[in-house]
């Protein structure tokens, strides 16, 4: 168990939340094991190249290994990371039901943006329709895209993007609310998951509903080049990054941009679920009362 116990508008609305303070990214982690308390790691101090929450170090700690409860990475934009959230028989067979379907995902008009290889898996003859209904049900969603597998080998990423359609002048009243992102294999080094404008405090062009400031897509999983408030997750196996492409105001929110590190040792596996709405803009669609949601409250 994992718990116990409007109207559309021309432009994007944008109120940044508050960034986290020191003291609340340093207990970025919630609900551990009684008595377990991380020791201090070059990951979880405050450097130039920013933050990575969930280092590999502390996802091996052995009190971990059985956890169910979320974990906050971040509340602007709002990601968790869900530990153990499908089982390694279920990503064996999903891996195994992708191998002779995987494609080349190269954007022809965008080269090196991004050079994983996927397929979409479909029907109730593989593990897909079983984990594609627990993300539902766990965000409270109307539906999904079903589920795609991306196979990342050495050096392989996808540059940081929104998995939202909408635009500052296009909004869709029934766009993507959340994402699971899920580690089916994680690479022995590298292939983190990024979130570089994690904090919400980076100003916003109201007029294509990105950052100002320029990031540099061939370098962003660097220390050197990551904002100082970059969020950088290294996902184990079988776990989850679940994050909010759009806020419970109905609008989608530009904080949420993501992307995926290069492999430097390994291979890296992915399923990843797309949940949408009824409507984002109304006020009783049931994704807007999710339990998971309502961790990343101010």
């Amino acid at each position: 168990m994992w718990f116990r116990g409007p109207l559309l508008v021309a432009c994007v609305l944008l109120v940044p939340t508050s960034a986290l303070t020191d003291a609340e990214r340093q207990n970025a982690f919630i609900g551990y094991t009684e008595g377990y308390t991380p020791r201090p790691s070059q990951s979880q101090q405050k450097m130039r190249g920013g933050w990575e929450f969930a280092s590999r170090e502390h996802l091996a700690a052995e009190q971990l290994q059985n956890r169910t409860e979320p974990i906050l990475l971040s509340k602007s934009p709002c990601v968790l990371l869900l530990p153990n959230f499908v089982d390694p028989k279920a990503a064996e067979l999903m891996m195994r039901d992708s191998v002779g379907t995987l494609r080349s995902q190269e954007f022809r008009d965008q080269p090196g943006t991004r050079t994983s290889y996927g397929t979409m898996l479909w029907g109730k003859a593989n593990r897909a329709s079983e984990t594609v209904e627990k993300a539902q049900s766990l965000v409270r969603a109307a539906r999904s895209d079903g589920l795609e597998v991306k196979r990342y080998r050495i050096g392989e990423k996808y540059n940081s993007h929104h998995d939202y359609f909408s635009s500052p002048n296009q909004q869709l009243k029934d766009d993507r609310i959340a994402t699971f992102l899920i580690y089916l294999q994680a690479a022995e080094d590298g292939g983190e998951t990024i979130f570089p404008w994690a904090g919400g405090t980076e100003k916003i062009d109201p007029h294509t509903g990105w950052p100002y400031r320029p990031l540099d897509y061939n370098t962003e999983c660097e220390p050197k080049s990551q904002p100082e408030s970059a969020v950088k997750v290294a996902v184990p196996t079988g776990y989850a990054v679940l994050f909010y492409n759009t806020l419970p105001s109905g609008e989608v929110d530009p904080y949420s941009q993501h992307g995926s590190c290069p492999v430097k040792r390994g291979e890296k596996w992915t399923a990843t679920v797309w949940t949408r709405g009824s409507n984002r803009f109304d006020p009783e669609d049931r994704w807007k009362t999710s339990e998971l949601l309502q961790l990343c409250e101010p």
